[in-house]
């Protein structure tokens, strides 16, 4: 399995998983913007209101009061984006069912206030999200694109034979827990900072 940590496996994993790994990202992406654009409708004329209430408040902010614990936010994420790539048994349909609902959740905090929601969420956003979901989804896709394999082929050990498919779905596993550490990193200790530092008093 150290093959997976080649250069020429990494290259290859990227080169057979192209559009699968699109479309997951597109999919997540899609519906971001849907989260978006019902976080505008809701908000209504509250738009900003985070903002407006976090910059005229009188309180005094410090880092406690904003930061979170990494290892905490990792175990929780990790969690959630195993299950999506466990339920890939499941053809996936559990997999695009939280991908959808976490993009949309992700997405309503920018329509109803993108000062505040890119402060606290852009910083870990790119490794969370567009790294860790959406290779947790193509982990998935990948698990139910093996499953196909097997009931058409009615043969599990030719199918694994013929295909680098559980490599494949292990390194996509790989990526979403590099992903996920990192942004664990990043939410736990920069982005906080990064909140304090502009409504810190």
């Amino acid at each position: 399995m150290m093959e997976i940590f080649t250069k020429e496996f990494v290259k290859g994993y990227f080169s057979r998983n192209k559009k699968v790994i699109l479309i997951a990202l597109a999919i997540f992406l899609v519906f971001f913007v849907i989260g978006i654009i019902i976080g505008n409708i809701r908000v209504g004329e509250n738009y900003g209101a985070i903002t407006k209430a976090m910059s005229t408040s009188n309180k005094t902010f410090d880092f406690s009061d904003v930061s979170g614990g990494a290892l905490g936010l990792f175990t929780h994420n990790l969690m959630v984006d195993l299950i999506i790539v466990i339920t890939g048994i499941l053809f996936s349909v559990i997999s695009l069912l939280m991908v959808i609902f976490n993009a949309i959740a992700i997405g309503i905090p920018f329509g109803s206030d993108f000062y505040f929601a890119s402060l606290s969420i852009i910083p870990h956003f790119i490794f969370e999200y567009l790294g860790g979901s959406v290779f947790a989804l193509t982990g998935a896709f990948l698990i139910t694109k093996l499953e196909i394999s097997v009931i058409k082929e009615r043969s599990i050990k030719e199918v694994i034979s013929d295909t680098y498919i559980l490599k494949d779905i292990l390194f996509s596993v790989v990526l979403m827990v590099i992903f996920l550490a990192i942004a664990a990193v990043i939410e736990g200790y920069v982005t906080p900072a990064i909140v304090l530092s502009s409504f810190g008093k």
